[in-house]
């Protein structure tokens, strides 16, 4: 990393609120991908060994996550952020105790229906947090920080967790968890942050998705982020589907490879202006459609091959990073927590519908078949936003005077106690 790029990720340490976002997110994550990697192995075990079962712990997310988007969204930009993000790591670390006291796959499914919920309300109010009190110019770099400590975080946590769960049982590596939950809250109650940046009406429950389809770069977007998000949970839904009659030690690299990969994309992307070229952010996607096209022939050839070619394709998942840069550019700060939840509650349904439906597909025709068709489709959906955007390059354009004079207002405010 060059000296000013060096620079410019010290001023995320430099600035008291976004280091205390980032340290709190990473403790967070850690946690997180401990829990998961219990889960997803809990999953697959209390259903009898089946694909689904894993896939289930993604897809159980969908309804909670679509339900605080549209139920509690047009609320999430008048909650108290630093008050809201500490009630709900205290949540969430209560939930997540519960497949250590109930048996069955159901305790595993409502864990992770609950943390789905936790997860879109949470990552709106700190994303409106960031916009409220983290300068512009450190925005992107914070991102990508964070970005970067969740694919680190998912390297040592699937390692860890799935490790400890084949070894001794979830319990440990979910009481863990809690724990970090406990940790993010201690660490969130430090914050000092302006006041909310409110709408002068709330929103109605239509506002988010209606905001995001007005956006004539986001209307292009955010369909093909989308699609691409479906495959975001397949590596790790079908890691143990892949290895299961082979060997069972590289479950957790199978489990954190495509981590492995993510950690690197997003600590390049953040070093430039992708989020700001659109027909980059779809010539990635299109890069990522064909790197699980490159793994659906590796894993026909060898199952092993499930881990290099997980991690290929987390190096071409850059593209995530960029596009929620991109949202912090477009969006009105005073809405940001609102769209913000519409757009990570879609999110969570896509990845958890694709991962379903990756595991369906697994289990009636095999792994490699679900990587086949989730490339296959990605790739001819970005492949033609590509071409659409070539032939209608003004809908690229994402400067938005409005939204600069937005956040400049409510970045020059004094900060005080949420």
């Amino acid at each position: 990393m060059g000296n000013g790029e060096t620079i410019r990720y010290r001023a995320v340490f430099a600035d008291p609120t976004a280091w205390r976002i980032w340290t709190a997110a990473t403790v967070s994550y850690l946690g997180d991908f401990v829990g998961l990697g219990a889960l997803l192995l809990a999953g697959y075990a209390r259903s009898g060994g089946h694909p689904l079962g894993s896939a289930a712990v993604f897809g159980i997310q969908a309804v909670p996550a679509l339900a605080v988007s549209a139920g509690i969204g047009p609320w999430l930009d008048r909650i108290p952020r630093r008050s809201g993000l500490i009630t709900l790591s205290l949540i969430g670390a209560a939930a997540i105790l519960l497949p250590i006291v109930a048996s069955g796959l159901w305790a595993v499914l409502v864990a992770a229906a609950v943390i789905g919920a936790i997860r879109t309300a949470f990552n709106s109010i700190r994303t409106g947090a960031i916009a409220d009190a983290v300068p512009r110019d450190v925005r992107g770099r914070l991102v990508a920080l964070v970005a970067t400590s969740n694919q680190v975080s998912e390297v040592v946590g699937y390692i860890t967790g799935s490790a400890v769960a084949l070894a001794i049982g979830v319990g440990p590596a979910l009481a863990a968890d809690a724990a970090t939950f406990v940790a993010a809250a201690a660490l969130l109650a430090g914050l000092r942050l302006p006041s909310t940046s409110r709408p002068a009406r709330r929103a109605s429950m239509t506002t988010g998705i209606r905001t995001i389809f007005a956006d004539r770069t986001l209307a292009v977007l955010v369909p093909v982020v989308w699609i691409g998000m479906s495959l975001g949970a397949v590596p790790q839904s079908l890691a143990a589907a892949a290895l299961s009659r082979t060997d069972r030690s590289w479950i957790p690299a199978a489990l954190a490879a495509m981590a492995a990969g993510q950690a690197i994309a997003a600590t390049l992307v953040g070093r430039t202006a992708l989020s700001e070229r659109i027909l980059g952010q779809f010539g990635c996607l299109t890069a990522c459609g064909l790197a699980f096209l490159l793994a659906a022939a590796g894993l026909r050839a060898d199952p092993l091959l499930v881990v290099p070619g997980n991690f290929v394709i987390g190096l071409s998942f850059g593209w995530l990073v960029a596009a929620q840069t991109t949202f912090f550019h477009v969006i009105p700060v005073e809405r940001m927590a609102h769209v913000t939840s519409t757009m990570i509650g879609s999110l969570i349904v896509f990845e958890g519908g694709g991962a379903v439906a990756a595991g369906a597909v697994a289990g009636a025709i095999g792994v490699p078949a679900a990587y086949l068709l989730g490339g296959a489709i990605l790739t001819a959906a970005s492949l033609a936003a590509i071409g659409y955007g070539r032939a209608h390059a003004q809908v690229l354009d994402i400067r938005r005077p409005q939204v600069a004079a937005s956040g400049h207002e409510g970045l020059g405010q004094t900060a005080r106690g949420a």
